[in-house]
């Protein structure tokens, strides 16, 4: 177990894709699924090196098959009212498009919240095509938060579930790539 996840207080560095999970951590997360790829892939190792954390707290914290059955857990997740996450790179927002449209259209729970990290890779450094995944998420009617600093990558998993349950929507969490790969020093 990595201790700074156990930090309540003070100030921590953290990755772009460490600072996803300990938002989600600190915002009552109740899953967080997905399906590995550039440049969200360092945050299932993360996940990987806290299972016992997220143990502890009955955190479901798996990696999914593909994206489609990372959107269905997220859809059932809202079933139960349970705080959740998705995560997958620009490209797996495509394939989990039809799962999430159908979700959205059902509604985030009121007492839950979903939220589909997506990591987008602007100049294809590590997928195979550049993406704006914003195009996708406005066809999805999926707003869009778009962190800009590494304190509002953290602290912003908290305001996006807020958002989504009180607008009963879906809500797409855009980072980049220099964002994920990125780090910096943030207050916890």
């Amino acid at each position: 177990m990595d201790s700074r996840f156990l930090l309540e207080k003070g100030t921590g560095i953290f990755t772009g894709n460490e600072l996803i999970v300990k938002g989600a951590l600190e915002n009552q997360i109740g899953t967080i699924t997905g399906y590995p790829g550039s440049p969200l892939a360092e945050l299932f190792d993360t996940l990987d090196i806290n299972k016992d954390l997220f143990n502890q707290h009955g955190i479901v914290a798996q990696i999914a098959n593909n994206e489609a059955l990372a959107a269905a857990r997220l859809n059932g997740s809202q079933m139960e009212g349970i705080r959740a996450i998705a995560v997958m790179k620009s490209v797996g927002l495509h394939v989990a498009a039809d799962g999430l449209a159908l979700g959205n259209m059902a509604g985030a729970s009121p007492s839950g919240g979903a939220l589909v990290v997506v990591g987008d890779d602007t100049w294809s450094e590590g997928t195979q095509v550049p993406a704006d995944s914003r195009f996708l998420s406005k066809h999805l009617y999926m707003p869009v938060l778009e962190p800009a600093t590494f304190q509002e990558i953290k602290d912003w998993i908290g305001y996006g579930f807020e958002l989504s349950r009180h607008s009963r929507l879906y809500l797409t969490y855009m980072v980049t790539s220099n964002q994920a790969d990125g780090g910096g020093s943030v207050t916890v």
